[in-house]
């Protein structure tokens, strides 16, 4: 009786009621296709499955502006802090392909006429000197002088800057044969000067064919000044080589020969070994500073000496010199304010 009735409370009861799930141990079937999903679709919530529509729909693009867009929430009325864009691509399509969207071109002003626009080029390139003004008229603009104003001045006698680009007219080249004239006679009186004067023209100046012959003759001089000397050095080695040959003992008493002239130029220019010429500035420095030796403890009955003894160092004198001592200098700068007296 009991039985039937918990059976009855459990059919009328849907929450008592037992689902079935996909892959678990009341179900007679475990092996499943890969088509089949291993849950059901029914164990889904709904909420995920809105928020799951709602993505894969904002994933495809609005863009002939068909769908309804969303609602703007900002608050900001003022376009220049945030400007609302909302871009119709539909419309503006069709407002391409009827030409509506093209640049527009501006049409020649009627208030001046062409003769008055070449007169201005004119000006232009008369003031600022510059022959193609492409960005006046788009073309080569040839005036009757190029060269501009910076070439034709009031006096003659002004050193003005010659701003010309152009060398194919008559005053260009009568300008560069007085210039070439003027250097070739500077060439000739310098040729004329280093002729009657080698010396004089280029006094620190030596080509290489003289300063090689005075390489050359410092080191024949250098090797007849000491050949007896260099004899010597090669009778010694050949006592202490007897199987050398002779190039090696010629270059054995060579460098032997060389660092003795190395020994003796070094000692002449440094004839005190191991001193040191720096000056010793305390001989002529002027220095104040002295120190001050103080007890740092005090002066009291020491019951271990039976008597009286300073506590830092046990001295028994009072009067005694100090253990410890500091640097005083008179002459450093005192950083200590007014009221503060110095000790």
């Amino acid at each position: 009786m009991e039985a039937s009735a918990t059976f009855a409370s459990s059919s009328s009861h849907g929450y008592l009621t037992s689902k079935f799930q996909v892959g678990s141990a009341k179900s007679d079937k475990i092996n499943f296709s890969l088509a089949q999903k291993v849950f059901h679709s029914g164990d889904v919530p709904r909420e995920v499955l809105e928020s799951k529509r709602t993505v894969q729909k904002k994933k495809q693009a609005n863009i002939l502006g068909t769908e309804q867009r969303d609602w703007n929430t900002s608050t900001i009325a003022d376009q220049k802090i945030q400007k609302d864009v909302h871009k119709d691509l539909k419309r503006q399509l069709l407002k391409v392909r009827a030409g509506l969207m093209d640049e527009k071109v501006q049409k020649p002003s009627k208030f001046h006429t062409d003769e008055a626009i070449v007169e201005r080029q004119k000006f232009i390139v008369a003031m600022t000197g510059q022959g193609p003004i492409g960005k006046l008229c788009g073309k080569w603009f040839n005036p009757v002088d190029e060269r501009g104003l910076a070439a034709h001045c009031i006096a003659d006698h002004w050193p003005d800057w010659n701003t010309s680009h152009s060398a194919h007219t008559k005053e260009d080249i009568k300008e560069a044969q007085v210039v070439l004239e003027r250097k070739d006679q500077r060439r000739r009186r310098m040729e004329q000067q280093a002729q009657l004067n080698p010396s004089a023209t280029y006094p620190g100046y030596i080509n290489p064919h003289t300063s090689i012959t005075n390489v050359n003759d410092a080191l024949r001089e250098r090797k007849i000044d000491f050949q007896d000397l260099k004899e010597q050095f090669k009778r010694e080695l050949k006592v202490e080589f007897p199987q050398a040959s002779e190039e090696r003992l010629q270059a054995m008493a060579q460098r032997l020969l060389n660092e003795k002239l190395l020994a003796d130029e070094k000692m002449s220019r440094f004839p005190v070994q191991h001193e040191s010429f720096r000056p010793n500035l305390s001989l002529t420095t002027q220095d104040r500073r002295y120190k001050e030796y103080h007890h740092p403890g005090t002066y009291a009955w020491n019951e271990a000496e039976k008597r009286n003894t300073w506590s830092c160092c046990l001295n028994f004198g009072q009067d005694g010199r100090g253990c410890e001592c500091k640097v005083v200098n008179p002459d450093a700068w005192c950083y200590l304010g007014f009221e503060k007296g110095t000790g």
